[in-house]
């Protein structure tokens, strides 16, 4: 057609547009005096009679269409041996426009979706399957409405060729790949019956709608692929990944009508597109009066009158939330089993859950729940789950579930978000099967705050149910186990373990605040105490003055509580380091080891004392244990970097601190381990280039110090050494400064007298180092030495394994 040209009583202004379904003009009716869209239908052939007869008869029963979701047809035509059909001029644009790869907003993909729906409710009564759903055919007028395009002409089709084959021929419509023929329709919307080219029905709009609403929720199509080839097979095999995991505020609900529209096998898809108007509508119901509720909290009232009830609600929540998902995902004893496959799964990684509310103030709540999750479920037998620092790499990345599991190596992964609105908290989570991307389970909990702790058996109930759960009764205890029921304790605890998962002094000193208030608002919160036992002693290990206070927080919490594994740890640290009392230690280790097996932390504390103890072979098998448990851990593989160098193995010793250092480039303890490693190597340059560097990020702690004096001294630069010593002196009027520190420098420096002088107030003030003074190599100088081997036997110390 061209411009200018009359047709019939049409008038041609411009062309809108072509594709594999046939050319469309604008039009002016010269009778009507109306603009009208004009579509001349591909693939009429004009020799072939009963080609056009059957798009006549289709295309009447079409226009008898009269549906405010149907872009009406006013007229059938022929030019010249050619079909046309006027159309509707509709204001607006299509809703692949709209949609422009983001996802709209629930309410609009709610209203747009029961308007769909109704369209082809109303077409597929009356015998029509459109057989071409997808975005670019459906228009979204100016005010909002949805306007389903081309109903009918799907039907319009070559017959088949011998032996049921058909001819196709393809053409690229809007970006999609179309194949015209039996196969009518494009490809990536296409139901797995049409791919197949068999008989259709209604249902294969419903698959092809519930690609559009996937579409419409996420922004993506749920198929994809550079080839028509790879389109198909997705359609075919692939389950594609729940919207959910693409969308947090998806309601679940919609997340579900969805999963239905989308069922590869057609019985098992809705039956009518009014079942799933019906579903939709229910869900707007839902959604309104959830919206309704929240609008109608008390306002107004005093804030000293809200604030207690808030406090509460918002933690307590989370305690919950994370022992349902644990007990959730705990079956068979131990295992958890595909619903209906009897496939086991045996290893998960929970992946950081993301927070969606935008407040980094509210970052320690998703963590929290992770690192919950993770500990709750690392206790039940038979089930290995990745350990936190794994996990905690994919923190703040835009990751493929799928692809983490893969490189984790684990059989299914839990993903979730968190939201914070006003008085609500919204928590979403799902497992899913790595091996096909299938959800296992999937729940969104969108409560008031003050409601949440009302509705968790009911919660819990669905989990059970969804995974068909056996649950031993040890197994959920140990899963559901709460430490406090106070929800301001536990929301300041949380707080706390966000801080000392740090590893910094800074973030040690935060945390301590931190867990003290937690006890404050709960004195009987066990695990608070242990947080603070813990913080505390890592707080020692950079010799900031603080192994008391640790002592007396791991006696509290064990008091509290003797089945809790990490105060036992603490314990057997504090008795180490503080009491010098050997076997008491080692049974508290054994303790915390036999409580939480899987803990990386207890194995690789234990090791400490084996190091001590002068059984440095076995130290090394210990945390090598703990390195299986937490492979990212900087304190584990910091640690396995002091013990091969206890143990002589300098080079060893030193590409274990570089790996760390790959981890974290800030981490103290290597950063200083390594230096001192090299100073044993007697690369003094390079030691003193790393020790400086430990210095600056130590924040004043003086054993960075005395190390970076030992190497100045062996490097012959005693006037370093001796500003060393200086500085030292200065630092220890405003704090704790270790004498065996200043042991160290005067090491440096050659001067055995000085040296064993300091070792010796060292051990008056009990100084923590001195436990490995039978190990470091620093000292291996003044081995041999009457003073040195009488400190040796006054501390106790069993004869160290191996060549002194």
């Amino acid at each position: 057609m061209k411009v200018g040209q009359t047709v019939s009583h049409y008038r041609v202004l411009e062309k809108l547009g072509s594709g594999g379904m046939g050319e469309v003009y604008l039009c002016e009716d010269l009778t009507l005096g109306r603009r009208v869209a004009l579509k001349f239908v591909a693939g009429a052939d004009r020799t072939d009679r009963q080609s056009i007869e059957r798009f006549f008869r289709e295309a009447r029963t079409a226009s008898a269409l009269n549906h405010p979701n149907i872009c009406t047809i006013h007229e059938i035509g022929d030019h010249d041996g050619h079909p046309f059909l006027v159309l509707e001029l509709l204001e607006g644009r299509t809703l692949k426009a709209e949609i422009d790869h983001k996802p709209l907003s629930i309410d609009r993909v709610i209203a747009l979706a029961i308007q769909i729906a109704d369209a082809l409710d109303a077409a597929h009564s009356i015998g029509i399957v459109h057989r071409d759903i997808k975005p670019a055919n459906i228009v979204v007028t100016k005010r909002g409405e949805a306007k389903v395009l081309d109903f009918g002409l799907a039907k319009l089709a070559p017959r088949r060729g011998p032996a049921g084959a058909s001819s196709v021929a393809t053409a690229l419509v809007d970006g999609q790949v179309t194949s015209l023929g039996m196969t009518l329709g494009t490809v990536a919307y296409m139901s797995p019956e049409q791919a197949r080219g068999e008989e259709l029905d209604a249902r294969s709009d419903l698959f092809s709608f519930g690609i559009v609403l996937y579409q419409m929720a996420t922004g993506r199509p749920p198929f994809g692929g550079q080839t028509t080839a790879v389109i198909f097979d997705e359609i075919l095999n692939r389950v594609p990944l729940p919207a959910l995991r693409f969308n947090a505020a998806l309601p679940p609900e919609l997340d579900r009508i969805i999963s239905k529209a989308l069922e590869k096998d057609r019985d098992l898809r809705y039956d009518s597109a009014a079942e799933m108007r019906a579903d939709l509508k229910r869900l707007k119901r839902e959604t309104d009066s959830g919206r309704t509720a929240a609008a109608t909290q008390p306002l107004g009232v005093p804030v000293s009158a809200r604030v207690e009830p808030t406090r509460r609600a918002v933690s307590r929540p989370v305690i919950w939330m994370a022992a349902v998902l644990a007990c959730a995902l705990a079956a068979g004893g131990s295992y958890i089993y595909l619903s209906g496959r009897g496939e086991q799964i045996d290893s998960m990684a929970v992946l950081p859950f993301v927070n969606s509310s935008g407040n980094p103030d509210t970052e320690y709540l998703t963590d929290g729940i992770t690192e919950t999750l993770i500990n709750n479920l690392s206790q039940l037998p038979g089930l290995r789950v990745s350990a936190r620092s794994l996990a905690f790499r994919y923190k703040g990345r835009d990751v493929d579930p799928l692809k983490a599991g893969q490189d984790l190596n684990v059989r299914a992964v839990i993903t979730g978000r968190i939201t914070t609105r006003g008085n609500r908290l919204i928590v979403q989570s799902e497992l899913v099967d790595v091996r096909n991307g299938s959800q296992l389970w999937g729940g969104q909990y969108n409560r008031p705050l003050a409601d949440i702790l009302a509705v968790q058996d009911e919660i819990a109930s669905e989990i059970f149910e969804k995974l068909r759960l056996r649950l031993t009764g040890e197994d959920r205890k140990r899963a559901t186990k709460r430490y406090t029921e106070n929800a301001e304790a536990y929301q300041l605890y949380l707080r706390g373990r966000y801080y000392w998962n740090q590893g910094t002094i800074a973030g040690f000193k935060k945390a301590i605040e931190y867990f003290q208030e937690a006890i404050t608002s709960d004195p009987k919160y066990a695990l608070a105490y242990a947080g603070l036992a813990d913080s505390y002693l890592f707080l020692g290990s950079y010799w900031v003055e603080a192994i008391p206070e640790a002592k007396a927080a791991a006696l509290k919490a064990l008091e509290l509580d003797r089945t809790l594994a990490e105060a036992h740890v603490s314990l057997g640290h504090i008795k180490l380091w503080l009491d010098w009392d050997w076997p008491a230690a080692e049974v508290e280790f054994k303790q915390g080891i036999a409580l939480n097996p899987t803990s990386a932390l207890a194995h690789n504390q234990y090791a400490m004392h084996l190091a001590a103890m002068g059984r440095l072979n076995d130290a090394i098998a210990e945390v090598k244990r703990a390195q299986e448990l937490d492979a990212l851990s900087p304190i584990v593989n910091t640690d396995l970097g002091w013990y091969l160098l206890y143990a002589g193995r300098g080079s060893e010793a030193v590409e274990q601190f570089r790996k760390t250092l790959e981890l974290d480039a800030n981490y103290l303890s290597a950063r200083w381990g390594l230096g001192a490693a090299y100073t044993q190597q007697q690369l003094y340059a390079q030691a003193i280039e790393e020790l400086k560097k430990a210095v600056s990020l130590s924040e004043g702690s003086p054993v960075p110090m005395g190390h970076l004096g030992l190497a100045y001294g062996l490097n012959h630069a005693a006037a370093e050494a001796k500003k060393t010593l200086s500085e030292l002196s200065t630092l220890a009027k405003r704090q704790y400064v270790p004498s065996s520190t200043v042991a160290l420098v005067y090491t440096g420096l050659g001067d055995k007298v000085q040296a064993l002088d300091w070792l010796e107030q060292a051990y008056q003030e009990h100084d923590f180092s001195m436990v490995f003074l039978d190990v470091v190599p620093w000292f291996k100088d003044l081995r041999g030495e009457p003073r040195f081997e009488q400190l040796v036997r006054r501390m106790q110390l069993p004869a160290r394994s191996g060549p002194r």
